[in-house]
């Protein structure tokens, strides 16, 4: 059994690529083109979801270059990992989403206990990433915190007279 933890993943950047031409713009920086709208891949490290028809949301980690493009802004957005044995449990609690049905490598935008965030599921190591504005992040880590202890608590607690 894997315990359930969320950690802040400092060591990814966000940008926005805008336009016509962002797609090549992403191919010259080795980075993958999603074919669909509000789907995503994850290449080296790196998270590209397509959000509209010119448009992604890129997410690099330190040291990789950007895309050269003149509608690439940078985004504030902090990026959660919740990994471990019972994360549906936890996000089911917080967001009217199925996750039981969100596969690897799935893309979504929804609301998190009342907060606009991106979410994708990894491929590799079943980890769902929650992407929020900078203004909600200790606001969402505090509440995912509280309700990681609850979950502890009530599998160690498992019903019963004491």
């Amino acid at each position: 059994m894997t315990a359930l933890t969320v950690t802040l993943r400092n060591d990814l950047q966000g940008y926005l690529l805008t336009g016509p031409g962002s797609g090549e713009a992403l191919g010259a920086a080795s980075l993958p083109q999603p074919e669909q709208r509000l789907s995503a891949m994850e290449q080296a490290g790196a998270l590209v979801a397509r959000t509209g028809t010119d448009e992604f949301m890129v997410f690099l980690p330190e040291g990789h270059p950007l895309p050269v493009h003149n509608w690439c802004f940078r985004r504030a957005d902090r990026v959660l990992a919740v990994r471990g044995d019972n994360w549906h449990e936890l996000m089911a609690r917080v967001c009217q989403f199925d996750f039981r049905t969100f596969e690897p490598g799935g893309w979504l935008m929804a609301s998190v206990a009342g907060v606009n965030c991106w979410l994708y599921r990894t491929k590799n190591d079943d980890t769902l990433l929650v992407g929020v504005g900078d203004g909600f992040h200790r606001y969402l880590e505090n509440l995912f915190s509280e309700l990681v202890c609850e979950l502890q608590d009530s599998n160690t607690h498992e019903g019963g007279a004491s």
